[in-house]
């Protein structure tokens, strides 16, 4: 397994929890759980822990490489999913 650096927060920005929770809510719609998630995106299961709780900032190709491989989902899917985050 791949080890990616972290930027982590102990107070996370609101973009990072909507995008947490973004993640999140598409996991659940497919049914995954944070393992299958990590297994398939080749990342462990506490990155997407934490990205998921808004205290790990993802970077561009690891957030795609989660969406894409890790939940089978489109940058399309995660930003419509972002968008409906942001407006809750």
């Amino acid at each position: 397994m791949r080890t990616v650096p972290r930027a982590s927060y102990d107070d996370s920005p609101p973009e990072l929890i909507a995008l947490g929770a973004a993640l999140r809510e598409l996991r659940k719609s497919k049914g995954l759980k944070q393992i299958e998630v990590a297994t398939n995106a080749g990342v462990t299961e506490s990155q997407i822990s934490d990205i998921e709780r808004g205290k790990n900032n993802p970077g561009w190709l690891l957030l795609v490489q989660i969406t894409v491989d890790g939940l089978g989902a489109t940058v399309s899917d995660l930003a419509v999913t972002y968008e409906r985050a942001t407006a809750a």
